[in-house]
């Protein structure tokens, strides 16, 4: 089942890494609320995830990346993915990324590749 979460802590962020009740394909948005264009992304995936059938096996995580850099940074760490606001990873039920995009790139169209694709 599709599921939306805001990680705000290190402890949520493993525990929503690492959940092995739900195996599933996740989908992290790192967003800045000093960004306009964090914004637009952040609207622009809402309407996305609105329209995912529900019983569609994503996890998505939001990351605001000020209020929680920690979380950002050990993202970056994880996958060797330089930091960037807005930015999107997608990554497989075995956590390898599948996807990773920033900015206008993000868009629902993108997202949807992203769902309906099974190959990295």
């Amino acid at each position: 089942m599709k599921e939306l979460k805001n990680l705000t802590s290190l402890d949520e962020y493993n525990e929503f890494l690492n959940n092995p009740e739900h195996p599933s394909e996740l989908l992290l948005l790192k967003i800045s609320s000093r960004c306009t264009i964090s914004f637009v992304v952040q609207k622009i995936f809402e309407l996305w995830f609105k329209g995912v059938n529900p019983l569609t096996e994503l996890r998505c995580g939001i990351v605001e990346v000020i209020s929680s850099k920690e979380v950002s940074n050990q993202i970056a760490k994880d996958f060797s993915i330089k930091h960037e606001s807005p930015q999107a990873i997608w990554l497989t039920k075995e956590k390898a990324v599948k996807w990773s995009d920033s900015h206008h790139r993000i868009t629902a169209e993108a997202l949807q590749v992203c769902l309906t694709s099974k190959v990295k």
